[in-house]
């Protein structure tokens, strides 16, 4: 895995990380690690984020096919919006937080 093959990889599942870490620890143990740092969280979030970029982009389609003088201020905000929940949901995959050195160094070795 590296960074131009890392989009071929299955993401957004907790049940995932269980199975890549199977030979090494018990399932219970993996779920409850994930659970308790917020990743099932995290992920949840993602999916819901994916539901409200699609609801917002169906709401912006409506309201430009209606383009009263009212709405095209409350249609500017929603597009605003829309592309910031989207260009969070279509970021890179190759990235970790930036508060976590430990995983940044990590990336930084993995991608040579």
């Amino acid at each position: 895995m590296n960074e131009a093959t890392i989009w071929s990889e299955a993401q957004n599942r907790p049940t995932l990380v269980v199975r890549d870490l199977a030979p090494y620890a018990p399932a219970d143990v993996v779920y409850g690690s994930l659970l308790r740092r917020g990743v099932f969280k995290w992920l949840a979030v993602r999916r819901d984020m994916i539901r409200l970029k699609d609801a917002w982009k169906a709401e912006v389609r409506a309201l430009n096919r209606k383009k009263t003088e009212r709405e095209k201020g409350y249609l500017e905000a929603l597009e605003k919006c829309r592309a910031e929940i989207r260009r969070l949901c279509h970021g890179p995959r190759w990235v970790a937080p930036d508060n976590d050195r430990g995983a940044n160094e990590y990336l930084r070795r993995a991608g040579k």
